[in-house]
This record gives structure tokens, C-alpha cells and sequence, in this order.
């Protein structure tokens, strides 16, 4: 039989993203991050960052799930939700001079 480790973190991390970005300026936060490569980066960052759950598909016995302890599920989204801020300005920072050539050239 085989075993298949799922992250349970990043169906959440994947929504609030989303989420977070609807309360930033179209441009140019959400026109960064609807760029496969800004938007991975993103969700590498955030997943780095807050503590991840796994459960283990095909076992026999009743799905466990493994990683840090729980805290509770409002207290880690507040705190995914502030990981994804930072996060947000910090590949906007990281990437600046590089997202600053690709939007002229669009605009040309």
C-alpha cells in the first residue's frame, strides 16, 4: 500500500492569500502576485514561516496528523494572516527593481 504525506496547511495558506490580497491595491500588489513566479514565491515564504500540519493518506489506521501543536484555529489564521502581510512586502522589496521593469514594459 502506499503512504502519501499531505500538507493540510496549504489549502488554508492558498485561501487566505487570496484573501488578503483583495484588501491591496490592484496594481501593483495583485498584478505582482497574479505572476506564477511572485505568487510561489509568496506561498514559499508564508509556508516557511507558520507552522504546518500533515496527515498521512492510505494508512490504515485513522488519519493522525503531524506537526507543531495546535493552537487555536483563529490564533493561527490572525497569525498566517499577519505572516502574509509581511510576506507580501517583503518579496514587493526583495523583487522591486525587477517588478518596476516588468510593469514599463507592459505599459510600453
Amino acid at each position: 500500500m502506499s503512504f502519501e504525506l499531505i500538507n493540510l496547511t496549504l489549502p488554508a495558506v492558498l485561501q487566505e492569500i487570496g484573501e488578503v490580497l483583495d484588501d491591496y491595491p490592484e496594481h501593483p500588489y495583485q498584478s505582482a502576485f497574479s505572476m506564477p513566479e511572485f505568487r510561489q514565491k509568496l506561498i514559499a515564504h508564508v509556508l516557511g514561516q507558520v507552522p504546518n500540519h500533515y496527515t498521512i493518506a492510505g494508512e490504515t489506521a485513522p488519519a493522525r496528523k503531524l506537526g507543531a501543536p495546535h493552537r487555536s484555529p483563529l490564533a493561527e489564521r490572525m497569525y498566517r494572516e499577519t505572516v502574509i502581510r509581511g510576506s507580501i512586502l517583503h518579496i514587493m522589496r526583495e523583487n522591486a527593481d525587477r517588478l518596476n521593469h516588468m510593469f514599463q514594459q507592459q505599459r510600453a
